[in-house]
């Protein structure tokens, strides 16, 4: 049908021509002549003005949704888009987030703005375009296998509302459930490095269209749960058959690793304040001058939005705090820091909303106003009014303030590997980190040690992450660490090989910096693994692990 009409819009008219098209096509309804007859002349105008590029494929394409659910086909294969919520334009978030609760597979809360469409399309997929019984496998990221956000799609149970929704003046009403059998194992490409598997780390999920959409009819869960870990002996040409590239690849299917959370710590553990735009508020201190009380300092070159942007300021120096990002966190040690301008409280214990007054504050004043008109010039429309509010999102900043004087153990948010060290008090705590004060220093080196352990290391690498990249809450929500005993040698053990270690990383940095070569948080770790006072200090610390957490380690 769509052919003749562009067929039709192609010809030269005469008269009659448009009843010989609705006659054509069977239009005997008013209403589809009208609509018929709307596209044949538009396209007509589009044709004679030059202007046809794209539109038969356009509306091929939309038409080809509606051909697909009238006839749904038996296998779907796809590799959907990757978008998560934070990176959607304002205006199309509502929408998604509407249509993935839609489909109950919208995860609240602090996992909101992680959502990613890819899990929303291919619900949306198999619900409307795969026949019952149908198979599916979809190309999704690697955090579809484990992280929090994507728990709701893990299960297999879609379109689940029993309630219609309400947005405005539209109802939404439920479409009946979607039941998906994801129990055959899926694939992950952590390790795919040849050619063509993609560097970004990546998974196929695989499953089952069930064959019922009665709430009242009972059926077995079949979740995902089963992971094969898919590697390649060799490149794999694009053009070559499924039987020549299968010998090509290694499928290792392992037992998952256990995980429950740590009752001691699980809900203690805080992530640091989002410190951005760095362009406004950091700086190196090799970029400062400090005399006299004042701090003359060159801000972070700006990433992103801020790309580009960079600022000169002189502000009085209890204005400005040192801060530490997952950057400067080796194993036991830290090998740097940054430093973070905003309006501290006389006493340092919050953040201001407004202008401080008083004495002294004079040419801070002068810096944040300008500062806080770019932020406001810059911003988008859903982040925080102000540069203060940024800075102090949910009160992450004045938080720590809060502990300010005492030292803190942190991790690192994200990586190819968990790191940990013990901060002095005295120190800012970027979102890059995650940490906590405790009541006493034995406490914070038995939880670095803990977290550095060597043979927790595959763990944390594997089962502690919420993501390819990101660990976030997953170290301790996924291993059961017990709670400080003094009085357990084990722990006590942990704590002093931590303190040792601390005071060998100390000075193995101050031997790096003294001779002018890099350690960071890329090379800190290899340094520490392989300077020989350590070995010891992980044998220690190990054996001790492996007394108190058998199962989780390697």
């Amino acid at each position: 049908m769509l052919n003749q009409v562009f067929d039709y819009a192609g010809r030269q008219p005469y008269p009659g021509m448009e009843a010989d098209l609705t006659g054509l096509l069977g239009m005997s309804q008013a209403a589809e002549q009208a609509a018929i007859l709307e596209l044949y002349r538009r396209l007509r105008d589009y044709i004679e003005s030059g202007r046809n590029h794209v539109w038969h494929w356009y509306i091929s394409n939309l038409v080809q949704a509606i051909r697909l659910m009238a006839n749904p086909p038996s296998r779907l294969v796809g590799n959907p888009p990757w978008v998560v919520y934070n990176s959607m334009a304002d205006e199309r978030q509502d929408k998604f987030r509407e249509q993935a609760a839609l489909r109950g597979i919208w995860a609240g809360g602090n996992l909101a703005t992680q959502n990613d469409l890819a899990a929303t399309f291919v619900a949306t997929c198999v619900d409307y375009y795969l026949k019952p019984g149908g198979k599916f496998g979809f190309v999704l990221p690697y955090s579809a296998l484990k992280a929090g956000h994507w728990e709701p799609f893990r299960t297999g149970q879609w379109s689940l509302l029993a309630e219609p929704v309400r947005r405005g003046r539209r109802v939404l009403t439920d479409r009946g459930r979607t039941l998906a059998d994801l129990s055959k194992p899926a694939w992950n490409f952590f390790a795919g490095q040849a050619r063509p598997f993609p560097w970004a780390n990546s998974s196929v999920v695989f499953g089952s269209r069930l064959d019922t959409t009665d709430p009242a009819v009972s059926v077995p869960l079949a979740p995902l749960n089963g992971i094969q870990d898919v590697g390649n002996t060799a490149s794999v040409g694009l053009r070559m058959s499924w039987d020549a590239v299968k010998p090509l690849l290694t499928f290792t299917r392992h037992d998952p690793w256990p995980t429950a959370p740590s009752l001691a710590y699980a809900n203690t553990f805080r992530q640091g304040a989002t410190l951005v735009p760095q362009s406004l508020v950091l700086f190196d201190e090799a970029n400062a001058e400090r005399s006299l009380g004042m701090v003359r300092f060159h801000t972070e070159r700006g990433k992103g939005d801020w790309h580009g942007l960079e600022r000169q300021g002189r502000i009085e120096e209890r204005f400005a705090k040192p801060a530490l990002f997952s950057k400067h966190i080796i194993p036991f040690g830290v090998t740097g820091q940054l430093n973070i301008v905003a309006p501290f409280s006389e006493d340092g214990s919050e953040v201001l909303r407004q202008l401080p007054q008083g004495e002294g504050v004079q040419q801070f004043n002068l810096y944040w106003a300008r500062a806080n008109a770019d932020y406001i010039q810059t911003k988008k429309p859903k982040s925080p009014a102000i540069l203060a509010l940024q800075i102090d999102h949910i009160n992450k900043l004045t938080a720590r303030l809060r502990q300010f004087d005492k030292s803190a153990v942190v991790y690192t948010q994200a990586g190819a590997w968990l790191a940990s060290a013990i901060i002095p008090a005295g120190t800012v705590v970027d979102s890059t980190l995650y940490w906590l004060s405790a009541g006493q220093g034995e406490e914070l080196h038995y939880l670095s040690a803990v977290f550095n352990a060597l043979a927790l290391a595959d763990f944390f690498h594997e089962a502690g992450r919420a993501s390819d990249r990101h660990f976030h809450t997953g170290p301790i929500k996924n291993l059961p660490i017990p709670a400080f005993d003094a009085g357990n040698e084990h722990h006590a053990n942990l704590a002093a090989q931590s303190e040792l270690a601390h005071r060998r990383v100390a000075a193995l940095v101050a031997e790096y910096t003294a001779a002018r070569r890099k350690i960071d948080g890329r090379s800190g770790r290899d340094a520490v693994l392989k300077d020989g006072a350590m070995q010891p200090i992980w044998a220690s610390i190990d054996q001790s692990v492996r007394a108190i957490l058998p199962d989780y380690c390697s």
